[in-house]
């Protein structure tokens, strides 16, 4: 894998050379697949995984998004996210707000090691999570090495040169979880080089850059986890199932507590500084509401989900606007919100086909929007009208995501639906158009 990024990050340095990414502004870290997430802190749109790191080149979000990627290959069932809602990484202090209605629980003082992390060349990244331009952790399976331990097990490498060079960290002493496992651990996100979290089902964290990860206990499967405005977020369900409660944690230490004002809630989780976003549970499933906090989770709003009863993708890079791309039971749906989520009105205006509930979604800006499947849609008025994005020989998209108005990525698969057949696109005009990176 070495060869490759330094092959991917040669290409783009050619193309920050040619003024191709001059542009520059705060943007999210946490980039990687979901889980992940959004981060930021204040009303600004951050440097998804959760001090605010500053100016991220859209270069570097290319070569993080076909890292990315490959989540999606090795778990083609799950709900797809896009860059701007998948990491929510942020190294902000911890917001100062005070919440005390939440209920503190318990947290094992057990510190364990795992198995020494393979090379990069040699890891078939499962998740990623970053922090800045040049500092990411990649997950993939390795061989057990210790004794008593069940395949699979994981491997964490960490780059802090945008990839010219990986160091093995120490992974949790636990399995490398799938998709319906019942333990273990999937995912992970970092906050900073020292608090970092591996969740899915269960939850370890460490504070010493994964020198050392404690299990953590929080009576629950870890659904979903977002790192934003020095504060770590979570859905956690008791039984495994999509019903379960939001809980907190400073990002530097174990003390979670159930944000108690979000009441039942399933998926959704979208945290940018003091706004927090989730899907309510009413009824044990994906309820009827979503939830809108403004105050880092001490009291909620609660409004009509655009499609009640089904799981929906929230964005919202421009507060009070809110994005919701929503199963609706035979094919998915795009609303929007300009009252932070009081309403949301459908967003599917002329111009735009049916689509899967399997389609991908994402918002550039408050205005503007890609969505697709095997066809590629785009707005720039708020949904009112969607004009087809052409890119020649692509069958199928796989991943959509923005890291600012104008710069973004895209992998699609060309010929057929085919890992060997995935190519990485790029735009730098907000999704007008999308260009082929030679990666080879």
């Amino acid at each position: 894998m070495s060869d490759y990024l330094d092959l991917v990050e040669a290409q783009l340095t050619e193309l920050t050379e040619k003024g191709a990414h001059q542009r520059l502004r705060a943007r999210r870290p946490g980039l990687h697949g979901r889980g992940a997430g959004n981060s930021g802190s204040g009303g600004s749109r951050p440097p998804r995984p959760r001090s605010e790191v500053l100016a991220f080149l859209a270069a570097a979000a290319v070569v993080i998004a076909v890292v990315a990627i490959v989540l999606v290959n090795a778990h083609p069932s799950a709900r797809h996210t896009n860059a701007s809602s998948a990491g929510h990484t942020t190294t902000g202090s911890p917001t100062t707000a005070t919440h005390p209605t939440t209920t503190p629980t318990a947290t094992t003082a057990t510190t364990t090691t795992g198995p020494a992390s393979t090379t990069a060349s040699h890891l078939a990244t499962q998740s990623f999570t970053a922090i800045g331009e040049l500092t990411w952790w990649l997950l993939g399976p390795a061989p057990c090495s210790l004794a008593g331990q069940q395949p699979p097990c994981g491997s964490i490498v960490r780059t802090t040169d945008g990839g010219r060079t990986f160091t093995a960290i120490e992974a949790p002493r636990a399995s490398l979880a799938g998709r319906l496992s019942s333990s273990g651990f999937s995912q992970i996100r970092f906050a900073d080089l020292k608090d970092g979290f591996a969740y899915g089902p269960d939850l370890y964290s460490t504070h010493d850059g994964g020198a050392t990860w404690n299990p953590v206990d929080v009576s629950g499967q870890v659904n979903d986890l977002a790192i934003s405005d020095g504060q770590v977020y979570a859905v956690v369900s008791p039984n495994g199932t999509n019903s379960g409660h939001l809980m907190r944690s400073p990002v530097g230490q174990d003390q979670w507590s159930t944000v108690t004002a979000a009441g039942l809630v399933a998926g959704g989780l979208w945290v940018l500084g003091h706004e927090v976003i989730v899907q309510s549970s009413n009824g044990g499933g994906f309820g009827t509401d979503v939830l809108v906090s403004t105050d880092g989770g001490a009291s909620f709003a609660s409004h009509a989900a655009p499609s009640p009863g089904l799981p929906c993708d929230f964005e919202a890079q421009s507060p009070p606007v809110i994005w919701a791309h929503c199963a609706t039971g035979t094919e998915s749906g795009v609303w929007r919100s300009t009252d932070s989520g009081a309403s949301f009105a459908p967003a599917g205006g002329t111009g735009l086909s049916p689509l899967p509930n399997s389609a991908l979604f994402a918002a550039a800006s408050d205005t503007t929007a890609v969505v697709g499947y095997q066809q590629l849609y785009r707005t720039a008025d708020a949904g009112s009208t969607w004009t087809s994005i052409t890119v020649p020989g692509v069958v199928q998209w796989a991943y959509l995501g923005f890291t600012d108005s104008t710069h973004g990525v895209a992998l699609g698969y060309v010929g057929s639906v085919s890992t060997a057949n995935e190519r990485l696109y790029y735009t730098t005009d907000g999704g007008q158009s999308y260009h082929l990176v030679p990666i080879s």
